[in-house]
């Protein structure tokens, strides 16, 4: 076996968890997301200065909750909200939730939520299936929901 194919299968074995991978966000729904959010911060930024205050955020969750991770500043740039080149969006979503599933089952019940403060207190709106745990999807569904709606022509 050549080493990059070795290379490969490690990875894969890596990701795998009682025989599932664990998904990332489908890459064209979340470019779509990106840019949906772009789009929106140029609509929100009504100065025009390229920030955007906490009066233009007009409770946009997304953008509150972007901004709460900036300490020391009180106002967005369109870089904060752009992925980085060579990073995936939703890698720290994912990182926190393999974290707080502790029988690795990709699944989170209520006792794993409470490792996720803002998972544990919102439990059972993200449990859409009702079926007592949340499931990684479940949150990328949560996280396209509230990406602004496209604008039509």
């Amino acid at each position: 076996m050549k080493v990059p194919v070795m290379i490969a299968a490690a990875s894969a074995n890596l990701m795998l968890v009682n025989g599932l991978a664990w998904s990332m966000p489908d890459q064209g729904s979340m470019r779509v997301y990106n840019q949906r959010m772009e789009s929106l911060f140029l609509r929100l930024d009504s100065d025009g200065n390229g920030r955007l205050e906490h009066q233009e955020l007009n409770g946009r969750p997304a953008f509150q909750r972007q901004l709460k991770r900036k300490t020391g500043r009180d106002f967005l740039l369109l870089e904060d909200i752009r992925t980085q080149k060579g990073t995936v969006r939703g890698q720290r979503l994912t990182r926190r939730f393999r974290g707080a599933d502790r029988n690795s089952d990709r699944r989170l019940n209520r006792r794993e939520a409470a490792r996720l403060p803002w998972i544990e207190r919102h439990f059972d709106g993200l449990d859409r299936n009702r079926d007592g745990h949340v499931t990684l999807e479940e949150l990328w569904d949560l996280q396209r929901s509230l990406a602004p709606r496209q604008r039509r022509p």
